[in-house]
């Protein structure tokens, strides 16, 4: 397997174009490529059919996918509010490739069990991996993530909402010689590699497990006996003085995801933001649908904290290294969450060694827990690629 990437910042696209086309050319040596993706800070917008014209024409790229995003991010560093490129090139004989948009209307037609199958072409869905790119605008992700986990079961997907700041309309998508400002680009990757997936939410595990006694919708009303603030109150002293801080500015709720398993760890949870609390009744409203009989336990978020979520989930992934990586990142994270600049790619670095990484700030990112797929915030998500 080979892959290259490299990334470059400047106000002209058509130079960067060009040094990072040679840069990637030089890692790869002669040949087409079989897939690209394209990153390209909202500054270039109406610049890139161009530019997808230039690297198709060097490149020879049969399939090249990309998207708009505040901020991009490269192999050694992230540009964060530069007018900046990055670029990813993958050759691997034996790996089959289909790409696809998806309208608004085709995914909200992916409640259907044949619509779904025929707008996603994937045949084997245990062995297929979708590298996904939508606009965060036109784009129902749930009713997409709903048709996936409900009709291609085990058919995992990785990536991003494009997030370029003007609003609806701002976002480009790119799905090989056309663009799209709504809905959904996309590829189903199967065969000859292997694609694993990290999905770091950044967050620690305070207090136990309880298990949701009476909910309506996305409101607990009780967990175990007691009302949720009640358990909170109970939570907040018990801590330690730095993690009552944390709990201070920010309490989230981590929904288990795999309810069979007898100890719940790192990774077993989905993190949802908890959005309100009735003083009267004791209950809160938690950013997702909950059910009664669903276990949660009550995380807390700071830099400290997600730099050792990373860490931690990247160290089983080091040894050997992959060929190459996508990162999607929080446009949340970066100097916005981290005292320090390139904090994301410098631990891929540090952990994994030189991969060739592109990636860039998402305004939404995608990944899956338990082995379902779901849309996260304040994560950084992966997708490490390997030969099989």
């Amino acid at each position: 397997m080979q892959i290259g990437a490299a990334s470059a910042a400047g106000e002209q696209i058509e130079p960067l174009i060009s040094q990072v086309v040679d840069e990637i050319q030089n890692q790869l040596g002669p040949g087409p490529a079989d897939l690209g993706f394209l990153f390209v800070t909202e500054h270039f917008a109406d610049d890139i059919p161009a530019a997808v014209e230039q690297i198709q024409n060097a490149t020879g790229a049969a399939h090249l996918l990309g998207c708009t995003g505040e901020s991009v991010i490269g192999p050694t560093r992230e540009y964060e509010d530069t007018p900046s490129i990055s670029l990813w090139l993958a050759r691997r004989p034996g790996v089959g490739l289909h790409s696809f948009y998806l309208s608004p209307d085709d995914i909200n037609r992916c409640g259907s069990e044949d619509a779904c199958r025929s707008l996603i072409p994937v045949k084997d869905p245990a062995r297929t991996t979708l590298i996904l790119l939508a606009d965060p605008f036109t784009t129902d992700i749930e009713a997409l993530f709903g048709g996936i986990n409900q009709f291609l079961p085990g058919c995992l997907a990785v990536g991003g909402m494009a997030s370029a700041l003007d609003g609806p309309g701002a976002n480009v998508l790119i799905h090989n010689g056309r663009f799209y400002r709504q809905g959904t680009v996309g590829v189903a990757i199967h065969g000859a590699l292997s694609i694993e997936t990290v999905v770091s939410q950044g967050c620690r595990p305070v207090g136990q497990p309880f298990l949701i006694s009476q909910s309506d919708q996305n409101i607990i009303q009780q967990l175990g006996a007691k009302p949720p603030l009640e358990i909170i109150n109970e939570l907040y002293h018990s801590l330690s003085q730095p993690d009552r801080h944390l709990l201070a500015q920010g309490l989230y709720v981590g929904r288990v995801i795999d309810e069979y398993k007898q100890e719940f760890r790192r990774g077993d949870f989905l993190i949802r933001n908890l959005i309100d609390a009735d003083q009267e009744s004791g209950a809160i409203a938690v950013m997702d649908r909950v059910v009664t009989g669903t276990t949660i336990q009550f995380h807390v978020r700071d830099a400290a904290t997600a730099d050792e979520d990373l860490r931690a989930l990247l160290a089983p992934h080091a040894d050997p290294p992959p060929a190459g990586a996508l990162l999607f990142s929080c446009n949340g994270r970066g100097t916005r969450l981290f005292p320090n600049p390139d904090h994301d790619i410098s631990v891929m670095r540090e952990i994994l060694g030189p991969v060739p990484v592109a990636g860039l700030f998402c305004a939404g990112e995608f990944g899956p827990v338990g082995g379902k797929n779901f849309i996260h915030g304040h994560t950084a998500s992966l997708a490490l690629f390997r030969p099989a």
